[in-house]
């Protein structure tokens, strides 16, 4: 286990300068306490404009020359976020591989660490920063954005905190990054927020859309059944027409409900071990009537050899709802081509079909179909769907074919 140098005592680290009188020492520490206090208690319209503060004024309350607020990836690359420094050397938005900074012992160990001296610690002074820039001092502390571990805050300098660093500063930085880390966390809120607002607005224009036309036309023809003139023939004819108008409402509606339980968490997707050709198969049985309707076919390509993870109903549901549509917005007499295919630990469900051409009175004018631009809610419920299991919707169109894709993680192979 590395040992790393341990922050001085308070009291201890005031003894240390004999030159200044013990009472100046303390004001010039509340003084920084304030400081910070004040600047975390600020409100910033950006994240750009508090980290530009926040490493103003690090730099002037530790007294060190640098001041970086970084991003660390999963990947594990090192991303400088803003960067305050007389180094020209760096710049904000460089990326480094983690392991050739300071911060791997910050993101390795999760906690605050000051390096009063790099070069006298037999574990960094190899280091590529320490051996190309010299950088001596260096105090940093993580920052944590809802429990996850976000990237750091740190402080540089070429030259040596001989006196080590206090447990005052390291109470201070650890307060800049918790800032740091709810400013974040309070702006992913805010846009998560915006987001389902727009949702909102948008299952409205839904509802108002595809579901007044059906309930319209059943009290339409409520009204006509209820006429004294109207016949018993009649109105068996009109119930005959209620019934499919009324169960296409009762089915956008379970959509609705559906979509709306799976965004808010509280549909899981229950994951079993299927096989990719199957589910395809199995949701193309479930569209044929609208294939026959539409004059369409279906070719199969399958060359996949993983099995997937998924939930089976749901991962159909899906596939139904992109057969429909490709079924919708194809030309009359023309082939839905549907394909599985392993891409390393995941498979591809690929839809694939041509896009129907709409021939103006003009010879020369001929334009594309709006293609999926009026679904309805298919997609969102397809991109809900997805997302609960960790994939995402593609769509590529070079407006003549249309081509939906998305994968799923392999679960085993079998040849």
């Amino acid at each position: 286990m590395t040992h790393y140098p341990e922050f001085v005592e308070n009291r201890k680290y005031l003894e240390m300068d004999s030159s200044v009188p013990e009472r100046e020492q303390l004001w010039a520490m509340l003084n920084n306490l304030t400081r910070i206090h004040l600047l975390t208690a600020d409100k910033f319209n950006s994240f750009d404009s508090l980290i530009r503060e926040y490493l103003i004024s690090g730099c002037e309350v530790f007294g060190l020359e640098t001041g970086i607020v970084s991003e660390v990836t999963s990947a594990g690359s090192y991303i400088v976020k803003d960067v305050v420094s007389p180094l020209d050397v760096l710049e904000k938005g460089q990326e480094f591989a983690l392991e050739d900074t300071y911060c791997r012992e910050v993101i390795k160990s999760r906690t605050v660490l000051g390096f009063p001296e790099v070069g006298r610690l037999d574990y960094m002074n190899c280091h590529p920063v320490y051996q190309n820039l010299k950088l001596e001092a260096y105090l940093s502390a993580p920052i944590f954005v809802d429990g996850n571990l976000y990237g750091t805050l740190n402080f540089t300098s070429t030259q040596p905190r001989y006196k080590g660093f206090s447990s005052h500063e390291r109470d201070l930085i650890t307060l800049m990054a918790n800032a740091i880390g709810n400013f974040i966390l309070l702006r992913q809120k805010e846009a998560k927020l915006v987001n389902l607002n727009k949702r909102i607005k948008k299952f409205a224009a839904y509802v108002a859309h595809d579901l007044r036309n059906p309930i319209g036309s059943i009290i339409g023809l409520a009204q006509m059944g209820t006429k004294p003139t109207t016949t018993d023939k009649r109105r068996i004819s009109i119930l005959e027409k209620i019934l499919p108008t009324a169960t296409t409402a009762l089915e956008f509606v379970n959509s609705l409900l559906e979509n709306a339980a799976l965004s808010s968490g509280k549909i899981s997707p229950k994951l079993t071990t299927n096989n990719p050709a199957t589910l395809l198969q199995s949701a193309a049985t479930k569209v044929t009537a609208l294939l026959k309707e539409s004059c369409n076919t279906v070719e199969y390509s399958h060359t996949h050899t993983n099995l997937v993870s998924c939930d089976s109903d749901r991962i159909q549901q899906a596939l139904v709802n992109l057969l429909t549509n490709a079924a919708k917005y194809s030309p009359e007499n023309t082939p839905i081509q549907i394909a599985t295919y392993d891409t390393n630990d995941t498979t591809t469900f690929e839809i694939k079909n041509t896009i129907a051409v709409i021939h103006t009175q003009n010879a020369n004018e001929q334009h594309s179909t709006s293609v999926y631009g009026s679904t309805g809610f298919g997609l969102d419920i397809v991109n809900e769907i997805l997302d609960v299991h960790g994939s995402t919707l593609t769509i590529q169109n070079d407006g003549k074919v249309y081509t939906a894709l998305f994968d799923l993680q392999a679960a085993t192979s079998h040849k």
